[in-house]
């Protein structure tokens, strides 16, 4: 074992860093028996100090003996004589909350992300050993490089041993940071240590701010209790402040486990560092901006649209606009002018000799396509061409737009058709719409047919369209029901599953050795199945307030739609052995 024994002569203190509940923390150098001077935090015990609050302060190193872990602060020894000292390694960048408010421009999310990451591991290994931390802070977290931080002061922490959790009796708390439970009953778990990390992950992606800096500790329990929490910090991807918002569950058993955390967190650095990267290459690869002449950077001002009316003849046109186009006339301009609107050249007294430069130009045309009308009639033209093209257009659009409509109708049909083919075939009930014409060069889809057999108390075959019903109350449902409401009809389809499982269990025996092989191969898959779908369950509820719901929802459907298939799959094992051990009847229809 290590000795962790140090004399007071091989350490050299300096400045004072800080002020521990106990006394100073000073910088200081501490010489090993090598010879080698290592940088050290010296945290002092006062003179003074009562044997209970002594036994107290020792505590702590007698816990950090026990700990070794890469984002875990490093116990270097203890100086037992009086006044007693604990050394532990200095880290040149010091707290982390001062790090990220003084490095704030160049830290990205991805980075940021990193540490909570590294603090989560932290935890789940103090999770492994039954400790309790409860005192999860940027301010107890140290900075050893720009890429690596490690969890400190282990003062407020305990074993909990055997026992559920650990009743605090000093007063020092961290009352923001605290869970409910933790702030009215001083009831501290690893579940309580899960909400503290959230808060700190909070500090960490807001760049340092304290947590609830707007109210005092007395008021923090009311909003808790009224279900407010901390508001999503403006660079915090949504997907990582809904593990936040878990993680601040009121039920204590409905928070996460560190260790699930570590999981979810790799995930999430893995998605905004390639996230990161891509954009990198975007900027990169930007083609430079093109500016344009000093003459051209601003155009002179458009009239509104709603309220345009040509100046009478009789008014002289603004100094800087030489001669404006008509808006209906140019080329981007969603509305057309009427010809009478048009105001000619020629009709406006006194005005300057039109000057190429001085014409406003539109920059969807180019130089060469600028045509400037020197009579009513030429407007005229330009005019009818100009509606003439607006019309083409649109029309094209409009044909455009309810081609893609058929089209998407039809798709979306032929895919429910599949479904329900593929799945209910003999039950009146779920058949689809009557079949459409082929389309030319398309191929018709022709399911695989269940067995035309007699189903006279035939379980399976009922539980199998039981099954299926669930499934197509889920993707009915789906879409309509709120992220708490999702587990009801996974649950429905799971029950019907152990129903199909369990009746096909009661006929296996009976059934010829040779076929039980597939058929409780495709009772496993349908297993697998099962909690796959209930794992895209949760993701959806998990990211039910975020960009990525509906794609969480579309792999639920199709977790469900998988497991419908492997269904009718089974039945068809059970099917084909059961006409081989002559146990059914074909249906004579």
């Amino acid at each position: 074992a290590q000795h962790y024994g140090i004399s007071r002569e091989d350490v050299t203190l300096g400045r004072i860093l800080g002020e521990g509940f106990f006394g100073e923390v000073y910088e200081g150098i501490y010489t090993t028996p090598k010879g080698e001077r290592v940088n050290v935090a010296v945290k002092t015990c006062k003179k003074d100090c009562s044997p209970e609050n002594k036994d107290k302060f020792l505590s702590e190193a007698v816990l950090m003996k026990k700990l070794d872990h890469p984002h875990i602060v490093k116990l270097i020894g203890i100086a037992e004589e009086e006044p007693t000292w604990i050394i532990m390694e200095l880290y040149p960048y010091g707290e982390l909350g001062q790090y990220l408010e003084q490095n704030k421009p160049c830290l990205a999310v991805p980075t940021l992300i990193l540490y909570a990451l590294q603090i989560s591991k932290a935890l789940a290994y103090l999770e492994a050993i039954n400790c309790v931390h409860r005192d999860i802070a940027v301010r107890n977290i140290l900075v050893a490089s720009p890429e690596c931080v490690k969890l400190g002061d282990f003062g407020l922490s305990r074993y909990i041993e055997d026992e559920e959790y650990y009743k605090a009796s000093v007063t020092r708390l961290p009352i923001k940071w605290m869970s409910p439970e933790s702030i009215n009953f001083r009831r501290f778990t690893t579940a309580s240590d899960v909400w503290m990390f959230a808060v700190c992950m909070w500090e960490i992606l807001s760049y340092g701010k304290q947590p609830f800096f707007w109210l005092e500790n007395k008021d923090v329990i009311g909003v808790l209790e009224r279900g407010d929490r901390l508001p999503k910090p403006d660079l915090c991807p949504p997907v990582l402040y809904t593990l936040m918002t878990r993680c601040w569950d009121y039920d204590p058993s409905e928070r996460p486990k560190f260790k699930d955390l570590v999981c979810s967190l790799s995930d999430i650095y893995l998605m905004e560092k390639e996230l990161a990267k891509e954009q990198e290459r975007n900027n990169r690869h930007r083609p430079p901006k093109i500016m344009e002449p000093p003459s051209f950077q601003e155009p002179p001002p458009k009239p509104s649209r709603p309220r345009y009316k040509p100046p009478p003849q009789s008014n002289l046109l603004a100094p800087k606009l030489q001669f404006q186009v008509p808006e209906g006339l140019c080329a981007s301009s969603p509305t057309l002018t009427s010809p009478i609107e048009y105001q000619s050249p020629a009709n406006s007294l006194h005005t300057p000799p039109l000057n190429r430069h001085n014409v406003f130009k539109r920059h969807s045309m180019r130089e060469e396509d600028f045509l400037r009308p020197s009579s009513r009639e030429e407007a005229q033209k330009l005019w009818e061409m100009e509606r003439l093209k607006m019309r083409q257009v649109l029309d094209k659009q409009q044909k455009q737009m309810v081609e893609d409509y058929q089209w998407l109708r039809q798709e979306e049909k032929a895919l429910v058709m599949t479904l329900l083919l593929s799945l209910t075939d003999g039950v009146a009930e779920f058949t689809g719409p009557p079949q459409k014409p082929p389309r030319f060069g398309a191929q018709s889809i022709h399911p695989a047919p269940t067995a035309n057999l007699d189903r006279t108390d035939d379980t399976v075959y009922s539980n199998v369209m039981d099954l299926v019903r669930a499934v197509l109350q889920l993707k009915n449902e789906i879409s309509l029901l709120p992220p708490e409401g999702y587990i009801l009809v996974v649950k429905n389809v799971g029950l019907s599953l152990r129903k199909l499982i369990g009746s096909v269990d009661e006929i296996l025996p009976i059934l010829p050795a040779a076929s039980r092989t597939e058929i409780e191969g495709t009772q496993k898959l349908l297993n697998k199945d099962l909690a796959d779908l209930i794992n895209k369950m949760r993701l959806a509820q998990q990211n039910a307030v975020t960009s990525l719901s509906e794609e969480c929802k579309r792999q639920m459907l199709t977790a469900s739609h998988t497991l419908a298939v492997d269904a009718k799959n089974l039945l068809d094992a059970v099917d084909q052995a059961k006409v081989q051990a002559n146990l059914v009847k074909l249906c004579l229809e």
